[in-house]
């Protein structure tokens, strides 16, 4: 048996798990990316134990993510459930999810990797119903069998080194492994967690179409009514659709969104909470610490000053990328 780990979408090329108070910074030892104008970025990168360290900044991401351990342990917190990853162990990390770094062993050894959020939603939603993405997002972690592992291996290794080789096709046909990566790391989640899927109907599009919507738009629009219209819907009808298709309130999905980035911007110490409440479009600092406070528990402020310092990225998502990093590193196009 071999154990893959999961991540989701939105880590930054400096790959960043944390403890509960002090973030670990997961350093990828090497990377393939491949960024084109037509095709999502789809990115694979090596980790270990010696490059796990102190960050020098916080990164919360929009990207869906994979782990694939092949060796040791590590233990990730997400929504204050421990997962603990060994060899052979599979971790789903879904957009805009906070994971923290309890424990890993010194020996630790695995892939992980990261497309962009339209792109995996879009192949989920082809081959499963809303209620197996959700049991996704909430159970990430699965063991492989011998034979899922290596599949899943090959097709990484695979994508590595075809983004080498350049041809009129590179693009498409690298976005054609990236797709069958997707399918089989699901194919290989489904035969493990026997789910009942069934075949897409009218509500689970309603779904997936606010999916795509929020996470263009959840930085400047939290009404439910502004979601509805994009669909032609009237808000009531919207919310009792995605109520019934995915036991939250487009409310609640909102603040699913809106809370970690919020978390991640008030973790660069460069940023006032007024520029915080600024950058998430509400209309002023007082309304901003109100709903920040109803969701999380704490004031803005409080958060603040209990977070260890995020220096690097500037309140922007740098795509695993530190800045340094960036300088030394081209995309694949």
């Amino acid at each position: 048996m071999f154990n893959l780990f999961v991540l989701p979408a939105g880590y930054s090329r400096s790959c960043a798990f944390f403890t509960k108070r002090i973030p670990i910074f997961v350093r990828p030892i090497r990377e393939r990316r491949m960024h084109t104008k037509e095709l999502p970025r789809v990115r694979l990168f090596d980790i270990d134990s010696r490059h796990i360290h102190l960050p020098d900044h916080l990164v919360c991401l929009d990207r869906h993510g994979i782990l694939l351990c092949k060796r040791g342990s590590i233990t990730l917190r997400m929504d204050d459930q421990d997962y603990c990853i060994r060899a052979g162990d599979l971790y789903i990390y879904p957009a805009f999810a906070q994971s923290y770094v309890v424990e890993a062993s010194d020996d630790l050894q695995g892939v992980a990797g990261t497309a962009d959020f339209e792109f995996v939603l879009s192949s989920i939603g082809s081959i499963s119903d809303t209620q197996s993405h959700l049991y996704i997002r909430f159970h990430p972690h699965v063991t492989l069998t011998s034979e899922q592992f290596c599949r899943i291996e090959e097709l990484i290794e695979l994508i590595r080194r075809r983004t080498q080789v350049e041809t009129s096709l590179q693009t498409q046909v690298v976005a054609s492994l990236a797709q069958a990566f997707c399918y089989e790391v699901i194919d290989a989640y489904f035969a493990n967690n026997i789910l009942h899927t069934v075949t897409q109907g009218r509500k689970d599009k309603v779904f997936q179409r606010f999916l795509l919507a929020l996470h263009t738009h959840f930085r400047t629009h939290r009404d439910v009514a502004f979601y509805a219209d994009l669909q032609c819907l009237t808000p009531r009808y919207f919310a009792t659709l995605i109520h019934e298709t995915s036991g939250k309130t487009p409310l609640q999905w909102i603040t699913l969104f809106v809370i970690p980035e919020a978390k991640r911007l008030l973790a660069d110490p460069r940023l006032t909470v007024k520029q915080v409440a600024d950058e998430l479009s509400f209309p002023n600092q007082s309304f901003f610490g109100r709903y920040f406070k109803q969701y999380a528990g704490v004031s803005p402020s409080e958060y603040k000053r209990s977070t260890p310092a995020d220096t690097s990225s500037g309140g922007k998502k740098n795509d695993f990328l530190t800045e340094k990093e960036r300088k030394t590193t081209s995309d694949t196009d």
